[in-house]
């Protein structure tokens, strides 16, 4: 099993393919909700006939260790930085989904000089532009740092959870492969619960509010103009967790010099990995990139602005 002990903590990674480096950023949060068990991307094959496609477990999520430690956005920025490194790689086109995004734009912002091109999938620059849940999600964290694990996990019975809520979708599903994506992630929630004893979900419970805390005031979005890489942001319009009505893209990206948008119609949270045009566009859009290297020919393209 590949470990490399990156910043302090050793962090699961896989390469597949020999071609360009992408690396890719997943989504989650860690703990028993969304990282016990990180599942490689489906595209992650696919792409790995084009290019040498990396994949790794956060700190704090899935096989990769969960230290006891303040988590940061430029930690996590940083870890996927030292990956490269030890790789033997200086350059990569670096890929990032839902809670993946932020870490991909931090590193954007931290190390262009290891960047051919960024892309962002269903999420955004900030996650918690609500005061009220921020500091219902802040004082989850305090409490943590204050009386320890024990009593922010009892605090979940009492006052109820705090956070993103990514398994409650506020719209019927647009169709029944739909339902049956969202019957497929609430089955491996309550599959992953299940083998938990007491004491592991503590755990986790702890490593997600650590994980949380790197998100809780982070906003990118003063700093997008200061990307310079080329950058492809995709979002499905029909997205719960980040609906144009949380998330102003199309505005942001006209923002920044060498980006562009592209609007996935309709579709929940986490449908971009399912829909073959928007692949396609991701696969074109990093090969376009990569010197010496053309883009498939009549590969379908999504709806797309800038």
């Amino acid at each position: 099993m590949p470990i490399a002990e990156l910043n302090g903590c050793p962090i699961f990674y896989e390469v597949r393919g020999s071609g360009p480096p992408l690396v890719f950023a997943h989504g989650g949060f860690g703990g028993a909700g969304t990282g016990l068990g990180v599942a490689a991307p489906p595209w992650r094959d696919p792409f790995a006939e084009r290019l040498q496609v990396i994949t790794f477990d956060r700190r704090s999520a899935g096989r990769s260790g969960a230290p006891a430690t303040p988590h940061t956005m430029a930690l996590f920025a940083d870890d996927l930085r030292a990956l490269l490194r030890h790789l033997g790689i200086e350059r990569a086109a670096v890929m990032g989904t839902s809670a993946g995004g932020p870490i991909v734009l931090e590193f954007a912002l931290r190390h262009p000089d290891a960047l051919t091109c960024l892309v962002v999938t269903e999420s955004a620059p900030r996650f918690f532009p609500d005061a009220h849940q921020r500091q219902r999600l802040k004082d989850r964290i305090a409490l943590l740092e204050r009386e320890g694990p024990e009593a922010a996990y009892a605090a979940r019975r009492t006052q109820g959870t705090v956070g993103l809520q990514l398994f409650s979708a506020e719209r019927a599903a647009a169709d029944a492969d739909e339902e049956a994506r969202r019957a497929e992630r609430r089955a491996a929630l309550q599959s992953q619960l299940a083998g938990l004893s007491r004491e592991e979900r503590i755990a986790r419970y702890a490593a997600e509010l650590r994980t949380y805390a790197a998100y809780a005031d982070y906003d990118a979005t003063p700093r997008l103009r200061e990307i310079q890489a080329p950058t492809l942001v995709i979002n499905a319009t029909g997205d719960t967790i980040f609906p144009p009505s949380f998330v102003d893209w199309p505005a942001l990206v006209r923002g920044m010099p060498n980006a562009r948008y592209v609007a996935l119609p309709g579709g929940e949270h986490g449908s971009v990995s399912a829909d073959q045009g928007a692949l396609d566009t991701i696969l074109d859009f990093v090969l376009a990139h990569v010197p010496g290297t053309r883009p498939r020919h009549g590969a379908a393209s999504v709806h797309a602005s800038s």
